[in-house]
């Protein structure tokens, strides 16, 4: 090989100096190509990527990992039905009825013909016994069903449990003038009739419907009650004693007995009934406060 050059040796001499200046500045060249790619939804996390993640999370079961995601995927995307709806199935997941409630509510307020939503939030709301969420979504699905009636006697019962007597009846009365018969509205007019005083129609309706499917549990310790809330104990005391000799694990029947034999005087038959109650629940309405009030020193 012939010697090189002197100007050849002063250029190869530079090609290898190394420049101080040049890795610096393409390392940062490349970090801004990457940012770049980023930016264009080209990145390694896409906002897609990861409502893709938490989804296959969901679908493994693994919903703490999945809930993770959800505070940036709601800082990012707040009113889209996808996150919202994920949001929903994570909490399921996770036990946490409030949570599901709280998504389900967001989802119904902007999506407010996808059905979908209703129905979870229903179910989660009457999981907190959250009456009125669960009234104001079941209503929704009627509506939305075009089949309202169909879903009157859940709306009936909804306000009866929120105390809402007057509307729930005139629910049940809609109900019975299509279906005369109908032995759920009935059982229910009945009660709301007592909780309004008029304890006489009540137990008018609720005897008719005891000759009608005797043997009903419900039916007979509704009937206890109604003629011991008029404290016609002889009459309630015949009720309560064959709801509990038909249903022997059925605790508001002794319950129940018990204070009617409490009331009749007959302490000792007071203090077995409530026995009863104590052998399978020691905590059903303070049942063990009524039986050390009764017999102290034995109990």
């Amino acid at each position: 090989m012939a010697p090189a050059r002197k100007g050849e040796a002063a250029i190869t001499h530079c090609r290898r100096r190394r420049n101080p200046y040049i890795d610096p500045m393409r390392y940062y060249a490349g970090f801004c190509i990457l940012l770049i790619l980023a930016a264009a939804g080209c990145g390694p996390k896409t906002i897609q990527e990861k409502i893709t993640r938490a989804q296959q999370w969901v679908a493994d079961g693994k919903f703490e990992k999945a809930a993770g995601e959800l505070p940036e995927l709601m800082r990012q995307m707040p009113t889209d039905s996808v996150v919202l709806m994920l949001g929903c199935r994570i909490y399921m997941g996770l036990n946490r009825p409030d949570s599901v409630v709280a998504y389900a509510k967001k989802f119904t307020a902007l999506y407010e013909r996808r059905i979908d939503g209703y129905r979870i939030l229903y179910q989660a709301a009457g999981a907190i016994d959250d009456y009125k969420t669960q009234l104001f979504a079941v209503t929704q699905i009627g509506f939305l069903e075009n089949d309202r009636p169909r879903y009157y006697p859940e709306i009936a019962r909804l306000n009866f449990e929120m105390g809402s007597y007057g509307l729930g009846m005139a629910v049940c009365e809609e109900i019975l003038k299509a279906d005369p018969g109908n032995t759920q509205a009935r059982f229910m007019l009945a009660n709301g009739l007592a909780s309004v005083g008029q304890l006489d129609s009540a137990i008018a309706i609720m005897s008719d419907l005891d000759r009608k499917n005797p043997g009903q549990i419900e039916i007979l310790s509704n009937l206890g009650s109604f003629y011991a809330t008029k404290q016609d104990y002889a009459s309630a005391l015949g009720y309560f004693q064959k709801a509990t000799t038909l249903f022997p694990d059925y605790m508001p029947g002794w319950f129940g007995l018990g204070h009617v034999r409490l009331s009749l005087g007959d302490t000792v038959g007071a203090r077995e009934a409530y026995r009863q109650v104590y052998q399978r629940d020691t905590t059903f309405l303070g049942v063990d406060s009524i039986l050390r009030s009764l017999a102290p020193s034995r109990f």
